[in-house]
């Protein structure tokens, strides 16, 4: 269910981020005594411009490096590690070992790319109200659900454009 490896997935189009969701998360930084960096403003800005498609490190560090040059790969992993501390994005690991990073901070599911690989939020709606009731039920007291993680798996808008995937 991982990426096809031979086949190399475009990266989202740039966009600009809501500078108030900047400037938001640039404040908390501050508040817990942390500088805004121009490499912290653009790593930020760089995460957030992929709207609901969480990327890899990676990708944050090559959109980040068009905006501020001296930005490098090891600044945006502590970055990032420094963002999950104060609660600004969550490192959603599978189990290929790729990683990529959710700046969404509400609650949300996943969604994965069976083709390119891309990881994009999915709102929960309808779906978590009948998890959460059921969720007390599902074990006989040896183990507490507290909460849940749920993963769909299709294709992406470019991916279903392109013709992509099976079943057009």
């Amino acid at each position: 269910m991982a990426a096809e490896p031979d086949r190399v997935r475009e990266p989202v189009a740039a966009r600009r981020p809501a500078p108030g969701m900047v400037n938001e998360r640039l404040t908390l930084l501050e508040r817990e005594g942390y500088r805004t960096t121009p490499q912290r403003r653009a790593i930020l800005e760089s995460m957030l411009a992929a709207g609901r498609e969480n990327v890899t490190a990676e990708e944050i560090c090559r959109r980040a490096r068009a905006v501020c040059p001296t930005v490098n790969l090891a600044t945006t992993y502590r970055t990032l590690d420094l963002f999950g501390r104060l609660g600004m994005v969550r490192r959603l690991t599978y189990g290929d070992g790729r990683s990529v990073f959710c700046p969404n901070v509400h609650p949300h599911y996943h969604g994965t790319c069976l083709r390119c690989g891309a990881v994009v939020d999915i709102p929960r709606r309808r779906v978590t109200k009948t998890i959460e009731q059921e969720q007390s039920k599902l074990t006989d007291g040896a183990f507490v659900v507290v909460g849940h993680r749920i993963e769909f798996y299709g294709y992406c808008a470019g991916c279903r454009t392109s013709g992509a995937s099976p079943g057009k």
